[in-house]
């Protein structure tokens, strides 16, 4: 199906376009996505950080950090698999980012505007829209709290609709760029977009690397056997959860067919139980409705089952 190697894969996407010699690429793609109102003109990428989190901190995943001539800071993120804590995620790595801004003794109003982007090879909202922003505003009147705060979700299955991206084309154009299935559907879109045509040789340039198709290949395997996993233990979660229910569910079945039993034999030998008696029955553990069994043979009344 193709030969390059597929920038939906974090690894892939961070060479790409964390390479110096791929900046302008980069700078592109952010005021694409950003629309800033003055553009983006240069832009530092910082030190890689990895995160361990999810299922016994065994998956890492892989961020972009950038830092705008301004003092900005943009975090991305390819996410090629949804998780249960994605959305959590998604701002935790905006408050990571701007509380890393303040050193012990700086003001708060050193503070500066971060946004994170996260590029999904997956549908994780009902809108058709393939671009969605989140800021801090009031919940009826729409007031902007603080342009501080920026949340950029890609879905990139959504441009399968033909028309979707049609308001902005030049980000829709990345999107179909990212999630290209084909070394032909890349040069296609090459030749109608001139920047396209600049990724298209980079990628064609990282591809022909061989340590990089290793790291990618490692990476894909790792990402794969990690899912693997964790489908795994939710398989066996779930496996025991239901041996556990069907355990609790017999052992509350013998309680209350024995609760059953102790009053039926009440009844019989004391008649219609009070309120209270029935009361105490009902709130009997095992262990209570065996001793008020074995007393009912002797006892000659209620209180001296129940003493």
């Amino acid at each position: 199906m193709r030969w390059t190697l597929d920038p939906k894969v974090d690894l892939v996407f961070n060479l790409l376009f964390g390479a110096e010699r791929n900046r302008g690429l980069l700078i592109q793609l952010l005021n694409d996505v950003l629309r800033p109102a003055s553009p983006v003109v240069s832009v530092e990428v910082l030190p890689p950080r990895v995160d361990p989190t999810g299922v016994e901190a065994k998956e890492i995943f892989l961020d972009l950090r950038a830092r705008l001539a301004s003092g900005e800071q943009i975090d991305v993120e390819m996410q090629a698999r949804r998780h249960m804590a994605l959305r959590p995620r998604f701002l935790f790595y905006w408050a990571r980012l701007y509380t890393s801004q303040l050193e012990r003794g700086a003001p708060y109003a050193s503070l500066q505007r971060c946004a994170v982007i996260l590029i999904a090879d997956f549908v994780e909202l009902e809108s058709s829209e393939f671009h969605s922003v989140f800021q801090a505003r009031e919940r009826t009147r729409h007031e902007l709290l603080t342009d501080h705060l920026e949340l950029h979700l890609l879905e990139l299955p959504k441009l399968k609709d033909a028309v979707a991206g049609a308001d902005e084309p030049e980000l829709a154009a990345w999107c179909r760029f990212l999630s290209a299935e084909t070394d032909d559907q890349l040069t296609t879109l090459a030749m109608q977009h001139p920047i396209l045509k600049d990724a298209k040789d980079a990628l064609d340039q990282l591809s022909a690397d061989p340590e990089a198709r290793e790291q990618a290949r490692r990476r894909a395997d790792e990402l794969a056997l990690y899912q693997y996993g964790a489908q795994l233990t939710r398989a066996e979660g779930r496996a025991e959860g239901r041996a556990e229910g069907r355990a609790e569910g017999r052992a509350e079945g013998i309680v209350e067919g024995s609760r059953r039993f102790v009053k039926q034999l009440l009844s019989v030998k004391f008649g219609a139980l009070p309120a209270e008696a029935a009361a105490r029955l009902d709130a009997g553990s095992e262990a209570d409705l065996a001793q008020w069994a074995v007393r009912i043979l002797t006892a000659k009344t209620l209180d001296e089952v129940f003493a």
